[in-house]
């Protein structure tokens, strides 16, 4: 860690070095250590420190955006340069620019010693943990990786903010000759993975997979798993909460902002405090992020306006830029789906037929204005038979309409975990929900 004093010493540096100019920066250093295996052995363990700025300089209502991982004086200088010479050529923007408002806030620092005093031989623990109960049958895949993060955010007009949060995930896929199981985990630290449980999952369903059964495509009844529902949500998020397609009537947040999409049941936030999420408190512009409501009691709450956004159409700032190169986005990072009072074992044994699905594969948007989505199963999806899971099954193709999906959902587990998910982590629970829309077998 560079720690706060380093960050204070650069915002004294940026305000003498660019003067005359205005500015909004962010800049972060990360720390990460990664242990990597395959055919259940270590292969690789690195260690790496990056430092980044990104500087959005703005003059005559234009904008410009360098970055470096430059430092020194000379590097600041040499930023500068090139901001000056991008503003010159840059047209001025179509709405009136102004840096964001100065945020106040004491430095916040969430780093867990587990994360703080991890070494290469801590996280090969945990892979002699999966290799101890993978045996001969199953060959282990995977990573173990913890971080340390530092982010500041400074400007001409006196903002600085300081934030240094830790990280620890891991990732198991488990296979045992054609059947698979899949795991993952991202939390503040070590002591919030769940690993043991979630290893002991993964190893059972690459176990159980093997010896597939073909069944039809159509409409069924399914239990989605923590990885399966986290992957859903993180799209819906991504696709239904940006302000910015809001306001311009490209979202189907226009016909279902306000409206009861699911059960009562059914909670949804940006939560930067949850206990299994990691902490990233303050956005990329300085705005500080609070739990934030995404669909509360069944009702879809609020959509997210990033700064560019907030500045184009008079909204107040929520708390969710991520990119000073795309001001106009926003999104949640910080990802909770709460659970519901039922455990998931009872969810399984009221379940006369249907599947189960533990994560998705390749899920891309069909069709953003429908929130249509599409994927296809895999690493454990097995038959449930008079509430028990039975037979394995061929992976299958979905397409789904998250608004009909979130209103046919049944049932919502008490149990919630932690998934590392694509781009952000997520916290979820074991979903089951009807008429979910399978609609072809795959090779």
């Amino acid at each position: 860690m560079k720690g706060e004093n380093f960050y204070r010493n650069l915002f004294r540096l940026m305000n003498e070095h660019f003067v005359g100019l205005k500015f909004l920066s962010s800049v972060s250093n990360n720390e990460g250590a990664l242990t990597r295996f395959a055919n259940s052995e270590i292969h690789q363990n690195v260690f790496e420190k990056k430092s980044v700025i990104s500087i959005l300089a703005t003059k005559d209502n234009k904008v410009a955006v360098a970055t470096t991982n430059d430092l020194s004086i000379n590097g600041l200088k040499e930023a500068r340069k090139k901001l000056e010479q991008m503003l010159e050529n840059s047209t001025p923007l179509d709405y009136e620019f102004r840096l964001p408002d100065v945020s106040i806030g004491y430095p916040v620092e969430n780093i867990s010693d587990s994360v703080k005093n991890a070494s290469a031989e801590d996280r090969a623990q945990i892979f002699d943990k999966i290799l101890k109960v993978s045996g001969k049958d199953v060959q282990a895949f995977g990573y173990v990786s913890d971080s340390i993060s530092e982010n500041a955010v400074i400007s001409s007009n006196g903002m600085f903010v300081y934030q240094a949060y830790s990280s620890a995930s891991f990732n198991f896929v488990a296979l045992s000759g054609s059947g698979s199981g899949y795991v993952s985990s991202t939390a503040r630290g070590y002591e919030d993975l769940d690993v043991d449980k979630k290893i002991h999952r993964a190893i059972e369903f690459a176990k159980r997979s093997n010896n597939q059964v073909e069944i039809d495509p159509g409409l069924y009844t399914v239990i989605l798993g923590p990885e399966a529902v986290s992957e859903l949500f993180f799209y819906f998020s991504y696709v239904c909460t940006n302000g910015y397609m809001h306001e311009l009537k490209m979202s189907p947040s226009v016909r279902f902002l306000g409206q009861k999409i699911g059960p009562s049941n059914l909670n949804v936030y940006d939560d930067p405090n949850h206990k299994m999420q990691v902490p990233w408190v303050y956005d990329i512009c300085g705005k500080k992020r609070e739990k934030t409501a995404i669909i509360e009691n069944g009702v879809f709450k609020n959509v997210f306006y990033s700064h560019g956004a907030s500045l184009r159409f008079g909204k107040k700032p929520t708390g969710h830029s991520i990119s000073l190169e795309d001001l106009d986005f926003s999104m949640p990072a910080n990802l909770v789906i709460e659970g519901g009072t039922t455990p998931v074992e009872e969810i399984i044994s009221h379940t006369e037929r249907g599947i189960y699905v533990n994560r998705f594969h390749y899920m891309n948007v069909v069709d953003p204005y429908e929130a249509m989505f599409t994927g296809m199963t895999r690493d454990g999806t097995f038959l449930i038979e008079n509430g028990q899971l039975t037979r394995p099954i061929k992976n299958m193709r979905f397409n789904v309409k998250f608004f009909e999906f979130s209103k046919n959902i049944e049932a919502i587990s008490k149990e919630t975990e932690s998934t590392s998910g694509e781009y952000f982590p997520a916290v979820a629970p074991f979903i089951k929900v009807s008429n979910f829309n399978f609609t072809s077998k795959t090779a």
